[in-house]
């Protein structure tokens, strides 16, 4: 039995090491969402994750479930502050995500990021969006305005976190998924006044990371993949192949609810669309 369980945690660890070179070390890992013979009495059980309500509907088309949907348990760990938004970041999980709950593998990743490898208050990400087109609230607090989130090599801030439920290093996101991405990040880039039209970009200040170092000026899109503002493959080459699409889409959206042209505050270079 004990060289059995050696060898089994042996190759947790070699998978876990896998994926963080796969993509940047934020992400749960397969081996981490679908195990649970080897959980620690800290880590989050899905058990415990209260039943599906009704999400909540910010938007025409678009439902959020709460956080307490998964994590009524589970709070964060510290003070989280809030944080002044410019841009958006698209990440993935970097999972198989072979689960017909998303609830499992969220709590999963809060108990991977606020665990002994990475001490985040709370999961990284701001919202989910499952395989199945579900939204969910991650980061506690995001559903009522910004919060500032988390990841590896080092947190420029000015964002909100969105991440695809999934592994799309070379496998796009289901169509759901992507219908549903698109509506919150047109959502968010209304709720933030963030613009949308064609070379929409922000400039910042770097808070420091591996690679801008602290003071760096940056100038990145308004929707992002998360390997713009640090060395990651994060959200997976077949993801980001995707963003020109997303955010056509996304300004589309968007425009669909201004009252008359020209409404929308942006930093902009051209008024057009994508």
């Amino acid at each position: 039995m004990g060289g059995s369980k050696s060898t089994r945690r042996q190759m947790l660890a070699g998978a876990a090491a896998t994926a963080a070179a796969i993509c940047c070390g934020d992400h749960v890992t397969d081996a981490l969402a679908l195990d649970t013979d080897d959980r620690s009495p800290t880590t989050a059980t899905p058990s415990r994750a209260r039943p599906a309500a009704a999400a909540l509907t910010v938007a025409d088309g678009l439902s959020i479930h709460r956080r307490d949907e998964w994590g009524a348990d589970l709070p964060p760990t510290a003070h989280i502050p809030p944080e002044e938004v410019k841009f958006l970041l698209v990440h993935h999980s970097a999972s198989s995500f072979n689960t017909s709950d998303p609830r499992s593998v969220i709590r999963s990743i809060y108990a991977f990021h606020t665990g002994p490898e990475k001490r985040w208050q709370d999961v990284a990400y701001n919202f989910f969006v499952a395989p199945d087109g579900s939204v969910w609230e991650g980061r506690a607090g995001s559903l009522d305005g910004p919060v500032e989130a988390s990841a590896t090599g080092g947190n420029q801030g000015y964002s909100q976190l969105v991440c695809l439920l999934g592994n799309h290093v070379a496998e796009p996101p289901t169509a759901a998924a992507q219908d549903s991405l698109v509506r919150t990040l047109a959502w968010l880039a209304g709720r933030y006044d963030l613009g949308t039209f064609r070379d929409a970009s922000t400039t910042f200040v770097s808070r420091g990371s591996d690679k801008f170092p602290a003071g760096a000026t940056i100038t990145t899109p308004v929707i992002s993949p998360h390997r713009a503002v640090t060395y990651t493959a994060c959200p997976g080459d077949a993801a980001v192949a995707l963003l020109p699409e997303w955010r056509r889409r996304v300004h589309q959206t968007l425009a669909t609810t201004w009252e008359r042209d020209g409404m929308q505050p942006a930093r902009r270079v051209q008024l057009q669309a994508p």
